[in-house]
């Protein structure tokens, strides 16, 4: 460490926050998460001037999004360019982050953080390192609460960036971007400038470029502090009341299915809380608008939707909520209360008990018999989604719905129009084609459901 370099006040601070949270600790393999810009490069000359002090081995990871053309690249050669120079270790990935998100049809910069994490998450453990660091810094933590504290994401979107989270640790959370600036021009870290920053296309630009710098010449001219305090209370919060949420979500969520009679029991903050939840486990920001509307489902008419985004809505089916993506024009959906017949424009499907409990199979494929202890109506007769799952009769793990219809060589249309009988948020019977093994006939079985699916105006077998 160089003699005016240990003596920069950054370095003191940053060290002071490492220690009081804990982060790293000597003698550890340490991934550094470098872009290229000021804040990563910062932080690797920070960490390099730790390296020697707390015996740290230091490697260096990048990610390409090759979303800015020749200056993604770049930005690559330079940071490689830079470890080389300290003797680091360097690691790339490389993505066509637009091409991903549009497939997944997710936004770029939701599709750019997971690509990002689970590059991180694969190096550490192929190198067995023991964290992971990134730059995130004071100023990203206000713009963080303030983008989730206008989207109306709740107490868990108010705690801003932890300074840890798994593996993740941030050293400099504690550290303004002005202070980081300061550094690199008395240190002269040489950093790339990307040039998006200085647009305001994104929600965060805006924040960063208009917004906080007007807030903080107004209102408060230490936001970053008094919002890095507010992030430790909310946060404490959400710990408080994190144990309440995990005990309700296990009562109250299936998969994407919510038991209103449980749900209903719950305090109306609660309620709340697990929806939040459940949104973020299926990767949608969880807004506060759309959380009370899917609340209020509980009250509303079967058959009630609520439109989430342009991907997923919510519907009040009988006693339950569902939480679905949406529905194609040739996309169908119906439900069964009980015991009987269900006739479409396309389909007929019957549901009768039966005396046998034979666990021999039929050879028509439109008649199928299930165990009636697995089945709790209403069903759910609907047309397949992509990450439909199931467990074929006579295997025993799960296998996507599309791979099975891969398997059979169906046509699209086919695979469209065959109808997908749920039970529970759990796929019973892909109809004409595969029974699920949880649903099957057993020794122990004592009464039967026959299912029947007739196709109108074609043959009932479908195989």
């Amino acid at each position: 460490m160089k003699g005016n370099e240990q003596h920069h006040p950054l370095i003191g601070k940053v060290q002071q926050f490492i220690k009081q949270k804990g982060l790293l600790h000597s003698g550890q393999k340490i991934i550094a998460a470098v872009s290229g810009g000021i804040d990563s490069m910062v932080m690797l000359n920070v960490l390099i001037q730790l390296q020697q002090l707390w015996k740290l081995e230091i490697v260096v990871a990048h990610v390409n999004f090759q979303l800015r053309g020749e200056e993604s690249n770049e930005d690559e050669q330079f940071v490689k360019r830079i470890s080389k120079q300290y003797s680091l270790l360097f690691y790339s990935e490389q993505t066509d982050t637009k091409t991903i998100a549009r497939k997944q049809k997710r936004s770029i910069q939701e599709t750019a953080r997971e690509i990002r994490y689970a590059f991180f998450d694969t190096l550490k453990k192929s190198l067995q390192a023991d964290t992971i660091t990134t730059a995130h810094n004071a100023n990203d933590n206000a713009e963080t609460m303030l983008i989730n504290l206008l989207r109306g994401s709740g107490i868990d979107g108010l705690a801003g960036i932890p300074p840890r989270r798994n593996c993740i640790v941030r050293p400099f959370l504690s550290v303004t971007r002005k202070e980081i600036e300061q550094y690199a021009k008395a240190m002269k870290v040489k950093f790339r400038n990307d040039s998006s920053n200085a647009k305001d296309d994104y929600t965060r630009n805006f924040l960063r470029n208009d917004i906080i710098p007007k807030l903080e010449q107004r209102i408060n001219p230490s936001l970053n502090d008094t919002l890095l305090n507010e992030a430790e209370l909310f946060r404490a919060a959400a710990n408080f009341t994190g144990k309440a949420v995990d005990t309700a979500f296990t009562d109250c969520v299936l998969d994407t299915i919510v038991d209103i009679k449980q749900f209903s029991r719950c305090d109306p903050f609660l309620q709340q809380l697990v929806i939040h939840r459940l949104l973020k486990v299926l990767k949608i920001v969880p807004m506060f608008t759309v959380i009370n509307s899917i609340v209020e489902l509980v009250n509303q008419q079967k058959g009630t939707i609520v439109e989430i985004n342009k991907q997923w809505i919510a519907e009040r089916i009988a006693e339950k909520i569902e939480i679905r993506e949406k529905r194609g024009p040739k996309d169908f959906l119906f439900t069964m209360e009980k015991v009987g017949k269900l006739t479409t424009e396309n389909f007929t499907f019957t549901v009768k008990k039966s005396d046998s409990t034979d666990n021999k199979r039929v050879r028509n494929a439109s008649i199928e018999y299930v165990d009636a202890a697995t089945i709790k109506f209403p069903l759910i007769i609907r047309s397949w989604l992509p990450g439909d799952v199931f467990v074929p009769l006579g295997m025993k793990g799960k296998k996507k719905l599309s791979d099975f219809f891969g398997e059979q060589k169906l046509a699209t249309e086919e695979k469209n129009s065959i109808p997908i009988i749920e039970n529970g948020g759990t796929i019973v019977w892909v109809a004409g084609k595969r029974l699920d093994e949880r649903f099957k006939l057993t020794n122990s079985t004592k009464t039967v459901y026959q299912l029947t699916i007739q196709y109108n105006g074609k043959k009932d077998d479908r195989r």
